[in-house]
């Protein structure tokens, strides 16, 4: 089991570690104070976050709480609490004068997001509220084990089998903690314990089968199995006694929804102005979207042009190939078009997605903060060839030909996947952090943004430009996360059933009722999803205000390249790293 780095200095060669990168010393081989204390509070920080946390810190590559299961219990809870209000003071009392203008920015952006875990915690208390985050526990926390090979295989099931031994006590945090949760949170749950059966029973025997140790695996075994009744007597409350007391809300109110967003993203502005925007952008893009349709065929409807690109897809058997093809046309394409210089020696294996990872399509890029970087792999998963004709099809129409270009984009190059690589180089560690579990503090504008920025700038710059099907699927993912902010906003005012959320995704983003479903209860519980659509707003108005800065000197590549190395941030921070002393809005 690997702990965090901890800074430290070394004389001899000259070279210094400040949370855990290394920087060239100064003329004098000594570390300066405010940076070398800083550094220790990160270390701090982030050892005893993972500590409470051990799930979202694995992912993100911290791995001295591998082996636990998150304590959720009311006790546990006040003790996070009062270590994080004691860390906010830290914080505030730090002489950021003394601080380099990059640790400057890390201060800021880990003050907001302690900022955003006090507000989850203490005012919000999505912990008495959803149940959804205990089981999450359990399967991100599982799953993480199973798809990071960050330790040999036998370590990584002496970690789950210490989960897995957890679970009794993690329930019974859920039965204390959670009475009237609201039902859509409740029917959401259930859902999930479905898939955490399947996880225990097949998936993690199958990945770790290679593993010689059989005692170990006879141990994980009876763990899981154990683990399995515990969370099927869980699942058969909830759907009983469970379903009859979930009577409570979803809706947190705009004036914390707008407290999450200033916190988390540094985006400080009423929801009556998100909304001004998002609305002006929603008719836009469909102005767009209606232009673009014509261009294929101007007899028929936007809608029925649209219908017809989703027909237009890989035939079962042949997905995994399309992505490949499809990612090595991104990555030739920004290559030549100048507009990110690739890291050498670096790969992404594109392959099916294995029995333990289900899912549509996803990005499991190593960690930037992983000690030893693992292999990146990109997942997609094929229609499964025993399923009826019908299902096969709609299951593709997901993955045609324009869509699964826009995804590729956002999840591999140059989105997340090319994002990881220069986070890498980012110094610190702060904003090497990948986002945690929703429906917790994270600032996904600085992650989800960038990716989002990616998919329509790779667009504007051509990319399939002479194929117009390509910008329709491109458009309509961004009137998706568009009407995520739309329907976050009304949602939390309470202003809007999950219902009418629903209708705005078929409507509006010209989604399938069932994917508009997901969409809608998607936005019960993670109010700022809109997170997406507003860090690529800011992302395309922070270029502009550079380039007009920089004038004939302003270079695409360079941009793109400074972003990335400055890491997950908020928008606000890009704009003090790129533009020191600016004031300019983030996004408007």
């Amino acid at each position: 089991m690997r702990t965090p780095v901890v800074h430290g200095l070394v004389i001899g060669c000259l070279v210094l570690t400040l949370g855990g990168v290394p920087v060239a010393a100064g003329a004098a081989g000594a570390v300066p104070p405010a940076s070398a204390r800083f550094a220790a509070l990160v270390d701090r920080y982030l050892d005893q976050f993972g500590h409470f946390h051990p799930s979202i810190s694995a992912g993100n590559g911290i791995h001295g709480h591998d082996g636990e299961l998150e304590d959720f219990s009311a006790a546990s809870i006040a003790r996070e609490l009062r270590w994080l209000k004691a860390t906010r003071l830290e914080l505030a009392a730090f002489p950021a004068a003394d601080l380099t203008p990059e640790e400057q920015a890390d201060r800021r952006i880990l003050a907001g997001v302690i900022d955003g875990w006090i507000l989850d915690l203490d005012a919000v208390r999505t912990w008495t509220r959803n149940p959804m985050v205990y089981i999450a526990a359990v399967s991100d926390g599982l799953h993480d084990l199973i798809t990071m090979e960050a330790s040999p295989a036998e370590l990584r099931m002496q970690h789950a089998l210490g989960k897995l031994r957890a679970v009794p006590q993690l329930l019974d945090a859920a039965r204390r903690n959670v009475k009237t949760p609201p039902r859509v949170f409740v029917e959401r749950t259930i859902a999930m314990l479905g898939g955490v059966a399947d996880l225990l029973e097949h998936d993690l025997p199958l990945a770790f089968a290679g593993s010689h140790d059989e005692a170990m695996k006879k141990q994980l075994a009876v763990a899981a199995r154990a683990a399995g009744k515990q969370l099927a007597g869980y699942r058969h409350e909830l759907e009983t006694t469970g379903l009859a007391a979930a009577t409570g809300s979803y809706v947190v109110g705009i004036a914390n929804v707008e407290a999450r967003y200033r916190a988390e993203e540094l985006i400080d502005i009423p929801a009556s102005q998100m909304l001004a925007i998002g609305y002006r952008e929603l008719a836009n893009k469909q102005a767009e979207f209606t232009a673009t349709a014509a261009k294929i065929d101007a007899a028929r409807t936007p809608l029925e042009v649209w219908h017809g690109v989703q027909d237009d897809h890989p035939a079962q058997g042949e997905l995994v190939p399309a992505a490949r093809a499809v990612v090595e046309e991104l990555f030739a394409f920004i290559k030549d078009r100048h507009l990110v210089e690739l890291p050498p020696n670096e790969h992404v294996v594109v392959a099916p997605a294995p029995a333990y990872d289900l899912g549509l399509a996803s990005m499991h890029s190593s960690p930037p903060l992983e000690p030893h970087p693992i292999q990146s792999f990109y997942y997609v998963t094929d229609a499964d060839a025993a399923w009826p004709k019908a299902r096969q099809n709609a299951w593709l129409r997901t993955f045609n030909y324009a869509t699964l270009a826009d995804i590729s984009a956002h999840e591999v190059a140059p989105g997340h996947y090319v994002h990881s690589l220069f986070m890498r180089r980012t110094p610190g560690k702060i904003r090497r952090i990948w986002i945690g579990l929703n429906p917790f503090p994270q600032p996904s504008s600085g992650q989800d943004g960038w990716a989002h920025y990616a998919e329509q700038m790779v667009s504007d710059e051509g990319f399939k430009g002479d194929q117009p099907r390509y910008r329709l699927g491109q458009i309509a993912e961004s009137l998706t996360r568009i009407c995520r902010l739309i329907a976050g906003l009304k949602l939390h005012s309470g202003e809007w059933t999950v219902d009418e959320a629903e209708a705005l995704f078929e409507r509006e983003a010209h989604m399938e009722p069932l994917a508009a479903r997901r969409e809608a209860v998607r936005g019960t519980y993670d109010p700022t999803y809109g997170g997406y659509f507003l860090g690529k707003m800011a992302a395309f108005k922070l270029r502009r205000d550079y380039q007009a800065a920089q004038g004939a000197a302003f270079d695409l590549r360079e941009f793109h390249e400074r972003v990335m190395t400055d890491g997950i941030a908020p928008w606000a921070v890009h704009r003090e790293l790129l533009m020191p002393g600016d004031r300019g809005a983030v996004v408007d």
